[in-house]
């Protein structure tokens, strides 16, 4: 088609000179874009109807020419082909699940089946188990009995031959204890005192030379004397402890190699499996690098102190010049004293120590438990097989136990009669005295006697200058003054005086070689008597 304007037939090949070919060079595209989009909102409307399933009559008969005319769409064979694939989509779903259902169902039938052969199977042991119970439970009541007997007296018996072992350890123990009390020369002696009492009087060592000092009479025991039988009464005492397998509260401490006197330790400080150097000493592997020495004795960790069993000198003198040591040797011995209460308190002497003053006497109460043997129970454990058993409440509130131990029965070593246990820590319960007690009474008796003594003590030095003036001026003893004898009858007086202090201290040295009593307040004390005219005493004082 050519332009009226300018002649030339409309292309894009040259260039667009007028309006009227520019027009119809954008006709054609308009036109095909409009045919595109007709054809759009056609399709979409036959998609909609499609989807929705209502099929719009004039979707279905849209027909359009293209540029070049001549074709025409028919929609109702696209919609046929639809409802075609349709159809064998809905086909081929169906056939898929009935194959699955025809899957599941074999896999059910084989269940069902398996089940069924289970239940046989169950049904089948069921009944062999009630046959079994049937003739296991025919005449349960007389087996059950008969072996409820059968036990019974296989629990007595067993119970018998324990208790059996038991008596024939307890009695050992106890020979043990008092042949070693024997070999130690635990003894007792009676003697008649000055007012005509009579004191028990109780020694051990060789020969029974040494006499077990009463804590209250600590004031007028002699120091080699105490220091002995104390050494001897805690050898005596660790291995009756060993012998009765027990653990006495404060360890005791015996003496071995560089370690000369024996020691006792406080029960907090006791069994604690370290070295301990010996008071005042210096150990000998102190510079050690060995890793046994690094153990014992670790400078991050205090070691526990010991407190002594022994003095070199008079009590009130070392209270007087030492006070930690006078402290530490009654702490010692109340220890050792509260070791001795404990032991004879466990061995069946339950109510005796309610006081502090009846720790005190150590000799009577070792004698007692050791060799007079008070807490001996002689009687053998009974056979009680022929006998009937009487079962126990357990809801009962009586004691656990009801009879009292005996010698040798309680013990740290083994199961039978185990010291700890709860019957026997609730028996062994409710003592109230602790070593602290004991501690702090004793030292408050001993300091009132030393503040009640009205005498001073002579030393040997003054002892012997008295004797060499005596012996430079001998005096006849127990000649009365004359009325004017002045000062040479107060001379005679005096050497009357010391003369008699000499004679009765020979006589008290003497009496304690022999073992004799002497009056407590008087032993070692110079407190003699002259008598003058008028008779009246004189004597020398502080």
């Amino acid at each position: 088609m050519e332009c009226d304007i300018c002649g030339r037939a409309g292309s894009f090949s040259f260039s667009l000179n007028c309006v009227t070919c520019a027009r119809s060079a954008i006709e054609n595209p308009r036109i095909e874009l409009a045919k595109a989009l007709i054809d759009h909102d056609g399709v979409g409307r036959h998609v909609r109807a499609v989807i929705e399933g209502s099929e719009d009559r004039s979707s279905q008969h849209v027909s359009l020419n293209d540029s070049k005319g001549g074709l025409l769409v028919d929609r109702q064979e696209c919609t046929n082909n639809i409802e075609l694939q349709r159809t064998k989509a809905e086909a081929a779903e169906t056939w898929e699940r009935i194959r699955l259902i025809a899957e599941q169902a074999d896999i059910l039938r084989q269940q069902v089946e398996q089940t069924r052969k289970e239940i046989e199977a169950k049904r089948a042991s069921i009944n062999q188990r009630k046959s079994d119970i049937s003739s296991a439970t025919y005449g349960i009541d007389s087996r059950r009995d008969n072996e409820l007997d059968k036990v019974q007296q296989n629990v007595k018996r067993m119970d018998y031959k324990s208790d059996k072992v038991h008596h024939e350890t307890t009695e050992m123990r106890m020979y043990l204890c008092s042949t070693a009390a024997k070999l130690a020369g635990l003894k007792v002696t009676r003697r008649r005192s000055r007012d005509g009492s009579i004191k028990e009087v109780y020694n051990i060592g060789p020969g029974a030379r040494l006499r077990i000092s009463d804590l209250r009479e600590l004031n007028e025991a002699q120091p080699e004397n105490l220091s002995a039988s104390l050494a001897a009464v805690a050898h005596l005492l660790v291995r009756v402890a060993a012998y009765l397998g027990v653990r006495i509260p404060a360890e005791i401490t015996v003496p071995h190699s560089d370690y000369p006197q024996p020691t006792i330790f406080s029960p907090p400080s006791s069994y604690q499996g370290k070295k301990v150097p010996f008071p005042g000493s210096t150990p000998s592997h102190s510079s050690s690098n060995s890793p046994e020495a690094s153990r014992t004795l670790d400078p991050r960790t205090p070691l526990p102190k010991p407190r002594a069993l022994f003095i070199d000198r008079p009590l009130n003198h070392l209270a007087a010049e030492d006070p930690p040591a006078y402290s530490s040797f009654i702490e010692g011995v109340s220890l050792l004293a509260y070791d001795i209460a404990w032991l004879c308190r466990t061995q069946g002497m339950k109510d005796e120590f309610k006081q502090w003053e009846d720790v005190c006497p150590m000799g009577r109460n070792l004698f007692r438990l050791l060799i007079a043997q008070e807490t001996h129970a002689p009687s053998r454990p009974e056979n009680p097989l022929d006998k009937d058993i009487t079962p126990t409440n357990p809801n009962s509130k009586t004691p656990l136990r009801r009879t009292p131990v005996g010698f040798g029965e309680l013990s740290h070593a083994t199961s039978h009669s185990f010291m700890n246990k709860a019957e026997n820590a609730q028996y062994l319960s409710g003592w109230t005295l602790s070593p602290t007690k004991v501690t702090d009474d004793l030292k408050a008796f001993l300091y009132a006697e030393q503040q009640a003594q009205e005498w001073d003590v002579l030393n040997q030095k003054e002892w012997e200058d008295m004797e060499n003036i005596i012996a430079e001026d001998p005096v006849v003893v127990g000649e009365k003054r004359r009325e004017n004898a002045g000062l040479g009858a107060g001379l005679d007086a005096g050497r009357s005086f010391l003369t008699s202090t000499v004679a009765a201290r020979a006589e008290e040295e003497e009496g304690a070689g022999r073992g004799e009593d002497k009056k407590r307040g008087t032993s070692g004390w110079t407190k003699v008597k002259s008598r003058n005219e008028e008779g009246a005493t004189n004597a020398i004082p502080e």
